[in-house]
């Protein structure tokens, strides 16, 4: 008896916890359940909790033109914007890290202070630029300006993990032989896998959810499926079947994508602990 008045609270812990999570991923169920519905069970009162799955609404997502050409865009804009943020906010972040001057620190001020302007404040000036040039509707165009909001997020969580990194350990690389370069590539980013790891979620996630410039900077060509997911709201109302089932393939690259840096992750953790 007295065993389980001490263990009381760990139990109460455990079913608060668990009423959260699965309060939590209720809209995720009712997202799905209501693609694989037919309209009847999707608008019946009370709500059908049992029934038999219904792959139409999927399937005519699939067909609907134009959506698997925006989910491509998507794809290729994220992995780009990816890509040269991780390259670009791994050196940065590195420069800014190992910079103690004035001159470094007020730089990492100002490069976190470029993430806080609201993009209402420079997506006009942004549009006007690539309008001028003959930028709109290209991939590369999209990128670059999803990387003002992503790469000094980027950047300032890359500086906090290479302050992590002892400095004796880079000086030591060093007097055996190896550069800058050398030293950042062998010994700074093994030790930082996981913080890549983690930066690379979150751009990629940041990318493919990127909804207000994709509207203002992207035409026919390069539209993201950010935007083409509202087609099917229209004048003669939402077909909530088919919008959920969009919803759920837009949400399946994110998961996909997270596991897969969850598995880089955790060999850098694994890794970094063998190697101690």
């Amino acid at each position: 008896m007295n065993q389980l008045k001490r263990r009381a609270p760990g139990y109460l812990l455990n079913l608060l916890t668990l009423g959260v999570v699965l309060c939590s991923l209720f809209p995720l169920y009712w997202l799905i359940s209501t693609s694989m519905k037919s309209k009847m069970e999707a608008f019946a009162t009370p709500p059908v909790w049992f029934f038999a799955p219904n792959f139409k609404n999927y399937a005519a997502v699939l067909t609907t033109g134009g959506f698997l050409a925006s989910y491509r865009n998507s794809l290729i804009v994220a992995l780009i914007t990816t890509v040269l943020a991780i390259l670009f906010g791994v050196t940065s972040g590195y420069s800014l890290a190992r910079n103690n001057t004035k001159a470094g620190n007020a730089m990492g001020m100002w490069i976190i202070l470029a993430r806080m302007i609201p993009p209402m404040g420079i997506v006009i000036p942004f549009y006007m630029i690539c309008r001028s040039l003959g930028w709109t509707d290209k991939y590369f165009t999209t990128s670059m300006v999803y990387m003002t909001m992503v790469l000094p997020f980027v950047t300032w969580l890359i500086m906090g993990f290479v302050k992590g990194v002892p400095k004796e350990i880079e000086e030591a690389a060093m007097i055996d032989g190896c550069s800058r370069t050398q030293t950042l590539l062998r010994v700074v980013i093994p030790m930082i896998v996981p913080g890549i790891a983690t930066c690379a979620m979150f751009s990629f996630m940041m990318s493919w959810n990127e909804y207000f410039y994709a509207l203002i900077l992207t035409g026919k060509e390069t539209r993201p499926v950010s935007v083409a997911i509202q087609g099917f709201m229209n004048s003669a109302g939402t077909n909530w079947g088919e919008l959920c089932a969009a919803s759920v393939l837009v949400v399946l690259p994110i998961l996909v994508f997270t596991i897969l840096c969850q598995k880089g992750l955790v060999r850098g953790l694994t890794g970094g602990a063998v190697k101690g």
